[in-house]
């Protein structure tokens, strides 16, 4: 891994949102280890809670799911992020809202950004290099040990503070895509 996460987000002395590209199923022990597997919730669609084993991690954990179909679920969602941010727990999100087929990054979703902004909490972008060659989207299960295959670059926190919505996505974005290889950039950066 590549960065510091714990200096800036500790050294306030509040909670972050950690936000990652998604390609494969081992992101999510990846931005485990990089927060430190404590004192964080992943924010994670409603679908996630009908996988075996998985599901029931992130149930018992207390984890926020987002039922993607309900309005009523996606404001649910705002307002419980935004309460654990405030109560000074670190959120980590996937703002594509799934995982990339192929590798290259996606457009993002605005609720990480919205409740971060809301909160005044600081954005800490992470780009998840390779994971997708780890672990494909189509397996369940990992492959055989891989070696010095992913990276995960840790970027400087981008304060929510005096911008917009639309600047945090903007510059979150822009510091993910820069510490990713050519061949996960997207190909028409919407």
């Amino acid at each position: 891994m590549k960065g510091r996460v714990h200096d800036q987000t500790e050294q306030r002395n509040r909670a972050a949102m950690f936000v990652a590209n998604h390609c494969s199923w081992m992101d999510i022990p990846f931005v485990g280890i990089t927060v430190g597997w404590r004192n964080y919730k992943l924010i994670s669609k409603a679908e996630l809670g009908k996988v075996p084993i998985l599901g029931k991690a992130i149930i018992v954990g207390g984890h926020v799911m987002v039922d993607r179909t309900s309005r009523r679920s996606q404001i649910m969602t705002l307002k419980s992020g935004m309460q654990w941010l405030k109560d000074g727990i670190h959120l980590c999100a996937f703002p594509e809202g799934t995982r990339s087929r192929d590798g290259r990054l996606l457009p993002f979703k605005n609720g990480a950004f919205k409740m971060a902004h809301k909160v005044e909490a600081p954005i800490v972008p992470i780009s998840i290099v390779a994971s997708g060659k780890a672990h494909p989207s189509t397996w369940m299960f990992p492959r055989m040990m891989c070696r010095g295959v992913c990276k995960v670059v840790i970027h400087e926190p981008v304060e929510s503070k005096g911008r917009t919505e639309k600047e945090l996505g903007d510059l979150v974005r822009k510091a993910i895509i820069d510490g990713l290889p050519e061949n996960q950039h997207p190909f028409d950066d919407e």
